[in-house]
């Protein structure tokens, strides 16, 4: 009976002193389900990293301002670059050598290039051709990426066509691509899907390469094998397990293809292969081309350095945002 009071005693003064330590303030079902934090999201946290650098904020501006003009440009001076009898277009051609002015915000084009541009409103030139040079980028970019992403899926799950695959890249990067691209414009007219086409031909073998060695390396891991066993298609494998690990590599081939494809117009305008500039298919290519085929940009620097401004800018930015877009895609650089 002592023995029952005693822990009774004890039991009292144990709560008494938790009464004391402690006061019940009640509880709110809805402040429970209440998150400190805000819920991730994947597209949220890659916006915030990309837009944590100030280096990337400029280089985006820069793009946007360049298409800015590239639009509305050639309206500021509303000088024909064609002449085109049927819709009452005449060239607008001018003294030679001009220099910057209110009428002419580049200048003009010289006389001893012979060549189309001689004479021409150089800030009109520029910007049709910049304009042309980036659309032309970025459809060649997109089917390249598209190409390479479904047949690097293909190549890397499919190890059967190893082989085949294999033996063809080695082809391809055993003959210099100047040489391809003179082979296949001997068939060909210059247009712009012609230069898509050639320039397509085979720019997608090095991203499907690489997809290809990437997939390898993870489709193996613990989910995937899982997955599989599980009874996934080959088709819900590439598209949920594989591809989306692959996001960050993609954005930045992307982002770098355009400048990477505009480069390649270069090449092509200097060998005389691209578009026909007396069709109005200018870029900044054959403008480079007519300008340095000739000396007269020794005396005259603006003939050169006009184009430059305008592509190295462009081609920089696109390379920057790519690299800095790679980061912030990759979910390890999220919180």
């Amino acid at each position: 009976m002592l023995e029952t009071n005693n822990i009774k005693n004890i039991d009292s003064t144990v709560y008494h002193n938790v009464e004391d330590l402690f006061t019940v303030v009640g509880a709110s079902d809805e402040e429970i389900e209440k998150l400190n934090a805000a819920p991730y999201s994947y597209w949220r946290e890659t916006l915030k990293q990309l837009f944590k650098r100030p280096l990337t904020i400029i280089c985006l501006a820069m793009i946007v301002i360049l298409i800015f003009f590239t639009i509305f440009g050639p309206m500021m001076t509303n000088y024909s670059m064609i002449t085109d009898e049927a819709k009452g277009l005449v060239k607008s051609e001018f003294e030679p050598n001009l220099p910057w002015s209110a009428e002419h915000f580049f200048g003009t084009g010289g006389t001893l290039s012979n060549s189309y541009f001689d004479k021409v409103d150089l800030w009109t030139a520029v910007w049709v051709g910049t304009r042309l040079s980036l659309l032309l980028g970025t459809v060649v970019a997109l089917i390249d990426t598209i190409l390479g992403i479904l047949m690097g899926s293909i190549w890397g799950y499919f190890r059967k066509l190893d082989p085949i695959m294999i033996e063809f890249r080695n082809f391809v990067n055993n003959v210099p691509s100047i040489l391809l691209y003179f082979l296949l414009m001997q068939f060909l007219n210059p247009s712009f899907w012609t230069i898509v086409l050639v320039l397509c031909m085979f720019g997608w073998l090095g991203l499907a390469g690489f997809i290809r060695n990437q997939i390898i390396i993870i489709r193996n891991r613990e989910y995937n094998v899982a997955s599989l066993t599980l009874g996934s298609s080959p088709r819900a494998m590439i598209t949920h397990n594989l591809l989306p690990y692959l996001v960050s590599v993609i954005v930045t081939v992307v982002s770098t293809a355009i400048p990477a494809a505009i480069s390649s117009e270069v090449g092509l305008a200097f060998f005389g292969l691209s578009f026909s500039p007396s069709n109005g298919d200018i870029t900044l290519g054959q403008l480079l081309t007519a300008v340095t085929s000739a000396g007269e940009w020794i005396d005259h620097p603006n003939l050169l350095v006009v184009p430059l401004i305008v592509m190295v800018p462009l081609t920089i930015s696109f390379y920057i945002v790519g690299l800095t877009l790679a980061d912030a895609t990759d979910p390890k650089n999220h919180r």
